[in-house]
């Protein structure tokens, strides 16, 4: 089988292409790992520089491995006395490459690489969810003027960073460059596969105590700082390689399937009661749009199933949502936040800035265990206090063009997009009582299966000629 290039591209076999992005991803990968060795810095250079040449020899290994990288997101990475997320080196590796390559092109071939690479450029930002993003980047932008406390803004743009640019740029790097098919389900490969290594770590680590004890059970969280927060990385996961597995298949496929599992039976263990109703929706979801209704009402059946054996062995985890626990917290916390935006009605406080209004202002006394929370607990209130009112406005666009996409999933029998949109639909629902997107990791999620639509339905993604080659 081979990939029918684009005009003025040549035919490379669709083996031939995946081998070379599994070889420039296990390259950067370790690169990358071996910087947690914190070597000496002429080292980290070597590293850092390896990373570059292959990115500029074949850009799609390293996009693919940023997927793979939110497994260790919250695990930073320490060169000299800064600190990165392992994502957002393999990101600049990327940039940097892409930029080496491009100007080696326009040595090579002079003037005329140009235009065909900005046309295309144009085409993304104008396409698919390309406008959304421009948007987001535009609000995000005019956020960082008008932060409610400017002594904080230093946090603005650092979270300006993480959940803005960076996710946007993996979005336009993924539809610039995964235009295989093959390519993208390696990166639906090393996405799903990470989070499966994650959960089993997980696992065996709080096997071994590494636990948090809380309401008679213990709660695992892995890489992750908190057990909700690798919750809301695995609820994505399930339903994103359950859908691979069963989607539009005379039959199932268990590899997928495998994954789908381990991610379940990690994400079970993190106690997450948002994760759990996240996950259900993402599976119904996937196997309702998928014809399989059948298979709808048996995750229905299943999960009622499930939640009177939860009840039976952590009766008292699931039972103080109504007893005074973490579900009275997140009412007064939403109040606080109605509170805080009666104040700031139009622009919010600020990226990152509810932490700094929310306790000295607005926490209120039943609150007080939780008056150094940095998010209102809701998605919707978050967009609004962090971006505004257009902040809503752009999460409206996207749930708009998101549905105007729906159809075509299902009539085009996309697997990798019923995947995405499973993976959205789970981090929506989980984010009605939790943080829905404004994590470095949650962020770069929904963007990569954002881009993964964008491919699979729109097909924005074609590949051009010229710098843009892979």
């Amino acid at each position: 089988m081979t990939v029918l290039p684009a005009r003025g591209q040549r035919r490379i076999p669709a083996s031939d292409g995946l081998l070379r992005s599994g070889g420039a991803a296990a390259a950067v990968i370790l690169a990358v790992a071996a910087l947690y060795a914190q070597p000496p810095l002429p080292l980290v250079a070597v590293l850092l520089l390896i990373a570059v040449v292959v990115a500029a020899l074949h850009p799609p290994g390293v996009v693919v491995a940023v997927p793979a990288a939110l497994a260790v997101i919250e695990v930073p990475v320490a060169i000299s006395t800064l600190a990165f997320n392992p994502a957002e080196i393999l990101l600049a590796a990327a940039v940097a490459g892409v930029g080496l390559r491009a100007g080696i092109a326009l040595l090579g071939h002079g003037p005329a690489t140009v235009r065909p690479a900005l046309a295309r450029a144009i085409t993304l930002a104008r396409t698919g969810f390309g406008p959304v993003a421009l948007a987001l980047l535009a609000v995000g932008v005019l956020s960082l003027f008008v932060v409610a406390d400017p002594s904080h803004r230093r946090e603005s743009l650092r979270e300006f960073r993480w959940v803005i640019v960076e996710p946007v740029l993996l979005a336009f790097l993924a539809r610039w460059y995964l235009t295989r098919p093959a390519d993208r389900c390696f990166a639906a490969g090393l996405y799903t596969g990470a989070a499966a290594g994650a959960a089993l770590y997980a696992v065996a680590a709080g096997l071994g105590g590494n636990g948090v004890a809380v309401e008679g059970v213990v709660r695992i969280s892995g890489t992750y700082p908190h057990p909700n927060a690798l919750a809301l990385y695995l609820e994505r996961v399930v339903p994103f390689a359950a859908a691979l597995g069963i989607a539009f298949r005379a039959r199932a496929d268990r590899r997928w399937l495998v994954v789908a599992a381990v991610c379940a039976g990690g994400l079970l263990l993190t106690f997450s009661r948002g994760a759990y109703l996240g996950t259900a929706a993402g599976l119904l979801a996937v196997a309702w749009l998928a014809g399989r209704r059948r298979l709808a009402a048996g995750i229905a059946l299943g999960g009622a199933a499930l939640a009177l054996v939860l009840l039976l062995v952590a009766g008292q985890r699931l039972l103080s949502l109504f007893e005074g626990g973490s579900g009275s917290l997140r009412l007064a916390i939403w109040q606080s936040s109605l509170a805080m935006i009666r104040d700031e009605p139009i622009f919010g406080v600020g990226l990152d800035q509810f932490l700094y209004q929310y306790a000295p202002r607005y926490v209120r006394p039943e609150a007080w265990p939780e008056r150094f929370t940095s998010h209102p607990h809701n998605l919707i209130l978050d967009l609004w206090l962090r971006l505004g009112i257009m902040g809503l406005g752009v999460a409206a666009t996207y749930a708009v063009a998101l549905g105007r996409r729906v159809h075509r999933i299902v009539d085009r029998h996309s697997r990798l997009g019923l995947a995405a949109l499973g993976a959205i639909v789970a981090g929506a629902i989980h984010g009605l009582v939790d943080n829905g997107y404004f994590l470095p990791g949650l962020a770069l999620a929904f963007w990569f299966v954002t881009a993964l639509i964008d491919l699979e339905v729109d097909g924005t993604g074609a590949a051009g000629s010229g710098v843009d080659g892979s």
